[in-house]
């Protein structure tokens, strides 16, 4: 008895913004930003909402099975980007998507948002009371961050992946999932303006704080450290060493950060799954949409051992060892 993760499905939007645009609109050069980021082009969607991009990739996870929308019992939607703040993201998805017999709710956990997800759902199947639940990492950070603000505008980009969690009486691919929170520089990263301790009003929308903005230049270090730590810790709690994995697939946050932290783990970067290069950073959407591609490319081939590791805003950060169908 346990918990298979049956299937991947992402979207990409087709909207590019490259580094040339980018050069010119901050007036510095594209091998800058190559050498700071790793980034080449960044993918916005124009056409609809978190939901749009969410039922699209959801609609490709579903293909692959011999499940129909009918069949979902739970729909979990991690994001920083909702379509509103009232209803649910999930609960659109849930109206879009056709799941009449499904419940379901957002998490905000920024970029460890679909980890966080994957735990809650193991769980929730695990407990014997559901058998497919949906789990769905995705942003449209193109609507929240600042064009002007280039600590934002030169990672941030839009996607959504979706994977479905499924109950089994024989198998169980999700081996282990560690969800982590380090509240000591909570708000580096933020939004300061819309929330509860200061309503969006006509007065303080010109201050620009409704964007999503990096307050601190420790978040770079922090997040390698974060990250670093839960990698160790879900490998020492499971006995096992980087022999014993087949790829790291982290969340594609900076490229820079990524080998840096291949670096301190004293691990080839070949060992890492990377695709940020031509996507950006897509927040709670990284991790599956790098999974879903690296499948389709045949890149994985299935039965690969993976561990997957985030960090987000807050500071959130998670790991996960599964095994791929």
């Amino acid at each position: 008895m346990g918990t298979i993760i049956k299937s991947f499905g992402h979207f990409i939007p087709t909207q590019c913004l490259t580094n040339s645009e980018l050069a010119k609109r901050f007036d510095i050069t594209e091998e800058w930003i190559i050498e700071r980021t790793g980034i080449e082009e960044r993918k916005y969607f124009a056409e609809g909402a978190t939901s749009d991009m969410i039922l699209k990739a959801a609609l490709q996870c579903l293909s692959k099975t011999n499940v129909e929308p009918k069949d979902i019992d739970c729909i979990i939607v991690a994001t920083m980007t909702p379509d509103f703040y009232c209803p649910s993201t999930a609960a659109i998805v849930h109206q879009k998507l056709e799941t009449k017999n499904a419940w379901g709710f957002d998490i905000m956990a920024a970029c460890s948002g679909y980890i966080y997800a994957l735990e809650l759902a193991a769980s929730l199947i695990n407990s014997n009371a559901y058998k497919n639940i949906l789990v769905c990492g995705a942003d449209k950070f193109s609507s929240i961050i600042d064009p002007l603000d280039r600590k934002t505008v030169l990672v941030f980009a839009d996607g959504a992946g979706v994977s479905l969690l499924q109950y089994s009486e024989l198998e169980n691919n999700i081996t282990d999932i560690l969800c982590k929170l380090d509240s000591t520089y909570a708000m580096d990263v933020n939004m300061l303006n819309g929330g509860s301790q200061t309503p969006l009003t006509k007065k303080n929308i010109v201050e620009d704080n409704h964007y999503l903005r990096f307050s601190s230049k420790r978040i770079f270090e922090h997040g390698i450290t974060l990250m670093q730590n839960a990698i160790e810790e879900i490998l020492k709690r499971n006995k096992i060493t980087f022999a014993d994995i087949d790829f790291i697939i982290p969340h594609q946050a900076n490229k820079k950060m990524i080998e840096v932290l291949a670096q301190r783990l004293v691990i080839p970067i070949e060992k890492f799954i990377i695709n940020i290069e031509r996507i950006g950073n897509t927040s709670a959407a990284t991790i599956p949409i790098a999974i879903s591609q690296a499948l389709e490319t045949k890149m994985l081939k299935g039965n690969e051992r993976l561990l997957l590791a985030s960090v987000g805003a807050g500071f959130t950060h998670a790991a996960s060892l599964i095994t791929l169908k």
